[in-house]
């Protein structure tokens, strides 16, 4: 188990940089070949991610001033954020650059909880969206990073501490929604995704000590 999930943050994390801009994505909610279900059943069908959709929609305003406030509500709730919303978060701060070092702050928080809650299911299909978010991620907080590694890590140093001293106030099943097993399953066992949760500090501390690793590698690259 422990050889697997460090093989699994090594290629999740292997990769900090993502310049294409896309949208955010939102969970499949349509049948596909392999699923007899058009719409999330059982447990999954409890998952509303309702809210946290219409704070990225309210974050990707190209009005300054409604996405500003957007902004002021989001980081006045942050712990309330799923990670897609605090990649969203990052993107819309990236817009004022004097701004891009804060930006560049909430999307390594984005990623350390995009990676422990992808960690923490079952199921290893969900794992393609945290790649799915950085390619989301604006040019110009990849840019920044690019250019001021040694910052850059000092940046994620406190983005890990406030990871740790922060809860998640936020469903962490979300991220059952982009795997295929929820989209195939009945939905019976509410557990069916879920590591048992004495599991989770050990995969915690592996995320902050991978995302750390991978950060101090990337800050000392030419």
């Amino acid at each position: 188990m422990r050889a697997a999930l460090v093989l699994a943050l090594a290629c999740m994390l292997q990769d900090m940089q993502h310049a294409a801009a896309q949208t955010v994505p939102v969970p499949a909610q349509g049948a596909q070949e392999s699923a007899p279900y058009a719409r999330p059943q059982g447990a999954y069908a409890t998952i509303d991610t309702r809210d946290q959709q219409a704070v990225i929609r309210q974050l990707g305003q190209l009005i300054p001033y409604p996405r500003r406030q957007a902004i002021a509500a989001a980081l006045a709730g942050a712990t309330r954020l799923s990670p897609p919303a605090l990649y969203a978060l990052a993107n819309a701060i990236a817009q004022d650059d004097p701004k891009i070092p804060e930006a560049v702050f909430w999307y390594h928080v984005g990623r350390l909880r995009a990676v422990y809650d992808a960690l923490r299911c079952k199921d290893p299909s969900v794992r393609e969206v945290v790649v799915t978010l950085g390619k989301a991620l604006n040019p110009d907080v990849a840019r920044y990073q690019r250019q001021n590694r040694q910052h850059t890590l000092q940046i994620a140093e406190l983005a890990i501490k406030w990871d740790q001293q922060n809860p998640r106030d936020y469903d962490q099943r979300w991220i059952n929604l982009y795997g295929k097993v929820a989209r195939s399953s009945a939905g019976t066992d509410p557990a069916e995704l879920t590591l048992p949760e004495s599991e989770w500090p050990a995969i915690l501390q592996r995320v902050h000590e991978a995302h750390l690793k991978s950060v101090q590698a990337f800050a000392a690259a030419k």
